[in-house]
């Protein structure tokens, strides 16, 4: 498969999702990957060792006005929901600040807030987010679920039994019984692309805009390699507003990096006790947590188990109807 074929079937921050999901599009603004829990297989590495970055105030402020204040030819602000994501966000030491400045640029009802733990901060994210678009994963915390149904209790936390991810950090190119054309297929019909998020990060001090959020966690884990290529596009006003084509070199340099397309089994994020990992990702892969799980370097498809129906059981917090989702993911292949 041609790269511009594969670009035709990919979807652009742009492009409408489907009537089942929020809004019809999301879009993250990672403020960190800080968090106070280290669950296997999370997509932007808060499992990891090393120094999580830290997005500035200013620099959210100038990632909200990139969506909201757009330039001639296009003025249409972005339409989707706005999510402040991490990480845990309200783990960064300026959530206050950053909230406030949410409040004044983006519009209530696109506001979005992916968290486990408010941690005190439940009457400030009440004015805040829009409950109906926010994802509230508690990860089997029974005194953060409470705070969140006492102190937010239009918002709808989940997550008080365990769920899975796929492996994000095993990657496609590393998978000995793949050949580049079922690479670029699974490319072609990722779950995140077609149905999640772009995602707005700070890429060696810089903000820089992706087409997925787990290429830009793949940069933000690898900015300290100094061979390590800046893939992100500027984040200037309107930047999302295009085809697929200004993300080529994200989609030629993430998406073989990637294991979501694969659907791996993998392990359950808070009770599980294997992480899976390739040999591209092997180097960062540094567990916060050294002795809480072994690693397991992967190097076929079949080391991860069963193939899963969807890579990431946290999409169902972005859908209307999850009952719908199985038979969308078919017509996507279709």
């Amino acid at each position: 498969m041609e790269i511009d074929e594969v670009l035709s079937k990919m979807k652009s921050p742009r492009d409408i999702r489907p009537e089942i999901m929020w809004r019809q599009g999301i879009l993250q603004i990672h403020i960190t990957r800080a968090c106070d829990m280290a669950c296997t297989g999370c997509t932007q590495g808060s499992n990891l060792a090393g120094k999580p970055v830290l997005m500035t105030p200013d620099q959210f402020e100038e990632s909200c006005e990139s969506l909201m204040d757009c330039p001639p030819p296009h003025f249409k602000p972005y339409w989707g929901v706005v999510g402040v994501f991490g990480g845990n966000p309200t783990v960064h030491p300026d959530f206050e600040e950053i909230c406030r400045r949410m409040q004044r640029i983006v519009p209530f009802e696109q506001r979005g807030l992916w968290s486990n733990n408010l941690r005190g901060y439940g009457k400030l994210c009440r004015e805040t987010f829009n409950p109906e678009y926010s994802n509230l994963n508690v990860h089997m915390n029974r005194a953060a679920y409470d705070e969140i149904k006492r102190d937010w209790p239009e918002s709808h936390p989940k997550g008080l039994q365990d769920s899975r991810h796929s492996p994000p950090w095993v990657a496609m190119q590393d998978m000995e019984d793949l050949t580049d054309d079922d690479r670029w297929n699974l490319v072609a019909n990722c779950d995140i692309n077609q149905l999640w998020s772009a995602i707005i990060c700070v890429f060696r001090g810089e903000l820089r805009a992706f087409f997925c959020e787990v290429a830009g966690a793949q940069s933000m884990l690898h900015q300290n390699e100094p061979d390590y290529p800046d893939t992100g596009l500027p984040v200037t006003p309107g930047w999302w507003n295009q085809s697929m084509k200004p993300f080529e070199a994200q989609v030629r340099k993430h998406c073989f990096a990637c294991g979501i397309p694969l659907k791996g089994e993998g392990d359950f994020a808070v009770t599980g006790t294997t992480e899976f990992v390739s040999k591209t990702h092997e180097e960062i892969y540094k567990l916060k947590h050294k002795n809480s799980k072994n690693i397991k370097i992967v190097t076929k498809l079949s080391e991860m188990g069963r193939k899963l129906e969807r890579a990431t059981d946290y999409c169902e917090n972005g859908l209307i109807d999850i009952k719908k989702l199985p038979k969308l993911v078919d017509s996507i292949k279709t």
